[in-house]
């Protein structure tokens, strides 16, 4: 059976870390597995409505999540490792621990900061949140 990876891209440099360990182990898979990119968008405020039309709103989100998408895209590709590409809009790590079970993910690998101690506990990222909430195992990538 395919596994299925969720790897969320939020556009840093960071976030390409679990692409770059995606790309240098792919050698050593008897089957690559299925790569979900997925990037969340922040909702904006709830009144941002009396200014913007919600199909301008979409495509917003869409638009720039597609960008956020686009280095990790074009690594995998050129490793050829055909990704498919989601954008969100909401919470990040909820976000992120609901698609990886509505979408039966098998892990979700996370580029990270490394940040360990206190520092982490009191950073609340998303990654440690994802930890904590994720049904499947969570790789994060230093």
């Amino acid at each position: 059976m395919t596994q299925k990876w969720l790897v969320p891209i939020d556009g840093s440099e960071i976030a390409l870390r679990s692409i770059d360990w995606i790309i240098k182990h792919a050698a050593a898979w008897r089957e690559p597995p299925q790569i979900h990119l997925i990037n969340v968008q922040v909702s904006l405020p709830n009144d941002i409505g009396r200014f913007i039309n919600a199909e301008a709103l979409r495509d917003f989100h869409l638009e720039t999540g597609m960008a956020a998408l686009a280095p990790a895209r074009d690594r995998l590709a050129a490793a050829g490792l055909g990704p498919e590409l989601h954008v969100l809009v909401g919470d990040p790590a909820t976000a992120i621990t609901e698609f990886a079970d509505s979408h039966a993910c098998s892990q979700i690998l996370i580029g990270t900061h490394g940040h360990s101690g206190l520092t982490g506990t009191l950073l609340g990222s998303v990654a440690m949140k994802v930890v904590h909430h994720a049904h499947v195992p969570v790789l994060l990538v230093r």
